[in-house]
C-alpha cells in the first residue's frame, strides 16, 4: 500500500471539512505500519477495527468510488488527496492530543494528530464516522488546543475540558476550566485519586500550561 500525491487533490485540507465512513477509516489506519500507526490504533480505540479484514477492504473499495484512491500498474492500491494526508496524519504522528469536552449532561471528543508536515484534527460521528479537518496553519498546535477549548467554555457556560497529550512513550493529563474571568488547570494524581489545581490563571497562562504540558508529553 502506497500514498499518492497528498497535496494536490481535491478537496482541500483547510478547505473542506471531509468526512471517513468506518470502512474507510480501517482502512486508512492499515496504510503504514510501525509504532506510531499503533499508538493511533490505541487513541481511536480502533483495534477490532484495523483487524477486520472485511470491513478493511469494503473501505478501500469505498475510498476508490470517491477518487480518494487508484490502483496502479502492479494491482496495489494507493490513497491520495486528504486520504492520503489522513492515512499519513495516522501513520507517521509524533504527538496526540485527546480532548474530552464535557458539559454536566454530555461529552464531545476531538483528536489532533500532528504528524511530519501535516496536523489535523478529527471528530467522531455516528455509526463510526469520523469528520476531519486541518490545524489551522497560522498558529501553534498549543494556540489550536486553546482555541478547542475556549470555544467549548464560550458555547456551554458549565463546560470543562480533559485533554490527554500522547507521545510515542508517555501521557500527560490535564483538566482545565473557567472560574469567572480565569481559567483553572488540575494535574490528576491516579493513585491518590487527588487533583493538584492551579487556579487565576489569564488566557497567556492557560497557554503557557498548556505548552508546559504539550511538551513533556
Amino acid at each position: 500500500m502506497t500514498v499518492q500525491d497528498e497535496r494536490a487533490q481535491e478537496p482541500r485540507l483547510g478547505v473542506d471539512v471531509m468526512g471517513f465512513g468506518v470502512g474507510e477509516f480501517s482502512y486508512l489506519l492499515n496504510v503504514f505500519e510501525g509504532a506510531a500507526r499503533d499508538r493511533s490504533v490505541s487513541v481511536f480505540r480502533a483495534q477490532e477495527l484495523v483487524e477486520d479484514v472485511s470491513l478493511s477492504t469494503a473501505g478501500a473499495s469505498s475510498l476508490l468510488a470517491r477518487d480518494l484512491a487508484t490502483v496502479d500498474d502492479d494491482g496495489d492500491l494507493a490513497v491520495k488527496g486528504v486520504a492520503a494526508a489522513v492515512a499519513t496524519a495516522m501513520g507517521k504522528t509524533r504527538h496526540w492530543t485527546e480532548f474530552s469536552l464535557l458539559t454536566p449532561d454530555s461529552m464531545d471528543n476531538v483528536v489532533m494528530l500532528e504528524a511530519p508536515g501535516v496536523a489535523l484534527m478529527l471528530q467522531p460521528r455516528l455509526l463510526g464516522t469520523w469528520f476531519v479537518f486541518a490545524q489551522d496553519p497560522s498558529i501553534s498546535s498549543a494556540e489550536a488546543t486553546l482555541r478547542v477549548v475556549r470555544q467549548h467554555v464560550e458555547q456551554n457556560v458549565d463546560g470543562t475540558a480533559y485533554l490527554v497529550f500522547k507521545s510515542l512513550d508517555a501521557e500527560k493529563h490535564l483538566l482545565i476550566r473557567r472560574d469567572g474571568n480565569s481559567w483553572t488547570v488540575g494535574t490528576p494524581n491516579f493513585a491518590t485519586d487527588e487533583v493538584t489545581e492551579t487556579p487565576g490563571l489569564d488566557e497567556a497562562g492557560l497557554l503557557k500550561a498548556i505548552e508546559g504540558f504539550r511538551g513533556q508529553a
